[in-house]
């Protein structure tokens, strides 16, 4: 017979296998996972123009740690997993203008985030699979625009979908999207036609920066 002890250490073990996703710097390890695979492993592949629109997908799960009173995904570890999904994206398209700068430089550039919005449409249920699809919207003179949906795995039915903005630095110095899609020899009239093209969906988010004008 097994005492209270170890019994409480089994479900202990088994707790934290199903919760994997959600241990102490497991998430660190996903995010800088994406870095050290474009920056290091894969920084050879050529890029074409078509990888500036183009999709990447992100696969999870949300186990039990993610889940709120009501039995499905709580909405904040939607955020978190963005930080993964759009990572993956941002450092494969760009991870030539990454990689170039810190040569030149010294010193390595870095893609802070600006704001993100959130609709959500449908729940996810416990230890369901689900991706996130993402990629890049639009881009101003300052700011570029990403999108990402979450799709339940073998379904094209939105159960979320997100904005988010961001932008390049080096230092204090900001570096234009333009730019920085230039160093990766991604930018053309025609790739710059399609960014202005998809402006008009983002321009919500763009007027949400008025709200810093607002009294309370």
């Amino acid at each position: 017979m097994w005492s209270l002890s170890t019994l409480f250490s089994v479900f202990s073990v088994l707790f934290w296998v199903v919760n994997a996703k959600n241990i102490p710097l497991a998430w660190h390890g996903r995010f800088y996972r994406s870095l050290v695979y474009f920056l290091w492993i894969n920084k050879n592949t050529p890029a074409v123009e078509a990888d500036v629109f183009r999709t990447r997908v992100w696969t999870s799960r949300s186990p039990a740690t993610e889940c709120d009173l009501n039995g499905h995904k709580s909405n904040s570890t939607y955020f978190s997993d963005l930080d993964i999904a759009r990572t993956d994206l941002m450092v494969d398209v760009f991870k030539n203008m990454l990689l170039n700068t810190k040569k030149e430089s010294g010193i390595w550039p870095y893609i802070p985030l600006g704001a993100v919005v959130s609709i959500f449409r449908r729940e996810i249920k416990p230890f369901v699979k689900y991706n996130i699809k993402s990629k890049i919207i639009s881009w101003d003179e300052k700011w570029l625009f990403v999108v990402s949906r979450f799709e339940l795995a073998g379904s094209t039915n939105t159960c979320a979908i997100s904005l988010s903005k961001y932008i390049f630095k080096l230092g204090r110095k900001t570096i234009t999207p333009q730019d920085a899609l230039k160093q990766c020899g991604l930018w053309s009239p025609e790739v710059e036609a399609k960014a202005y093209n998809g402006r008009k969906k983002v321009q919500g988010l763009m007027d949400l920066d008025r709200l810093e004008e607002e009294e309370f």
